[in-house]
């Protein structure tokens, strides 16, 4: 699918489309603002999520069940959304058409417009393929945890079980440094496009002090996700 824009009708592409549905999983719920940029949170805010893409959304409106929009979308191959000013129509040729009622804004959530200041800690590098790993590793020996353990100079990634000490799990080198610190994400927070990223243990400067944060930034787009650590992590 490709990107048509004509007065307020237009096609979203499936990139986009694979984005959302990442997003989906994040959140149930997307408030889309006029422009190119998409951004979500989950509703504790421990996941934030923000891309921008190829598409310029005419208008703002909020979608309260953003499984069920895409959905409506799936259903053929290339529709046309044209926009109005409470709902938005899915165009699927032949005069099929389906209605989407935009939601009250009020009843969906969304991240604040700027992301917050990040003090990193230590950057490493995550392929698709290590991504991969991890998540299927996890999901084998039902690992709930990736640990990002600096000891004795070296750093290790780790997939395991905490609780559960006889379990399986995985070890990956990924290089040096001079800090030591035990940080660590909660498996079922793992909710990213697979991908390339530069990844930063770091701290997001919040209101309310530091907050210690994984920070992936896709070194192919310009997508970027903020999970928090695990509050069992140290530093």
């Amino acid at each position: 699918m490709t990107l048509t824009l004509r007065k307020s009708n237009m096609k979203i592409s499936s990139k986009t489309v694979s984005l959302l549905q990442s997003f989906a999983q994040i959140s149930p719920n997307l408030l889309v603002k006029t422009g190119n940029k998409l951004a979500t949170r989950n509703s504790v805010n421990s996941i934030q999520a923000r891309a921008v893409v190829e598409e310029t959304f005419p208008q703002q409106f909020a979608v309260y069940d953003l499984g069920q929009f895409l959905t409506l979308l799936s259903l053929s191959q290339t529709p046309d959304i044209e926009f109005h000013e409470k709902h938005l129509e899915i165009k699927h040729g032949g005069g099929v058409n389906h209605r989407f009622n935009y939601a009250d804004e009020s009843l969906v959530t969304a991240p604040a417009d700027n992301p917050p200041q990040l003090e990193h800690l230590y950057s490493f590098k995550l392929s698709a393929s290590d991504i991969n790993m991890v998540v299927k590793t996890a999901s084998v020996v039902s690992a709930t945890m990736m640990n990002i353990v600096s000891k004795n100079g070296k750093v290790i990634l780790s997939v395991n079980d905490p609780k559960n000490s006889t379990a399986h799990s995985l070890t990956q080198p990924l290089g040096e440094s001079d800090m030591s610190f035990d940080v660590k994400m909660a498996i079922d927070t793992f909710k990213i496009v697979p991908g390339d990223y530069t990844v930063h243990v770091s701290y997001a400067i919040a209101k309310a002090g530091k907050v210690l944060v994984f920070f992936f930034e896709s070194t192919t787009s310009e997508l970027t996700y903020l999970i928090a650590a695990d509050a069992t992590s140290k530093v």
